[in-house]
């Protein structure tokens, strides 16, 4: 989507989108995770102000928010979503290799 890249300017860059909990309450989040490519999104788990709930921390606790809201959107199950941002995180990240047991 045209739009996507001409704002973000990172999809065609190859860049790596991150979805926060904070997705059930951001239209713009929820444009983004729809509107990139699933091979470049990657979950955020310790931004402190993205949690679900405006005003309250947000926690690793919350990537199961974040798993369920991608697997509506993308109209999946949360497997795939799981599969899918893990293998893009350890594309993103390839030292976490040695340390996540798949």
């Amino acid at each position: 989507s045209s739009g996507i890249n001409a704002e973000y300017g990172g999809v065609t860059d190859g860049h790596y989108f991150s979805v926060a909990p904070s997705i059930v309450r951001d239209p713009s989040q929820q444009l983004v995770a729809t509107s990139v490519p699933r091979d470049r999104v990657v979950l955020e788990s310790d931004g402190p102000g993205l949690g679900p709930v405006k005003g309250q921390r947000n926690s690793p606790l919350n990537l199961s928010i974040t798993v369920d809201a991608l697997a509506k959107l993308w109209d999946c199950s949360r497997e795939d979503v799981a599969d899918i941002t893990t293998q893009n995180a350890l594309r993103l990240f390839p030292k976490l290799k040695s340390v996540v047991k798949l």
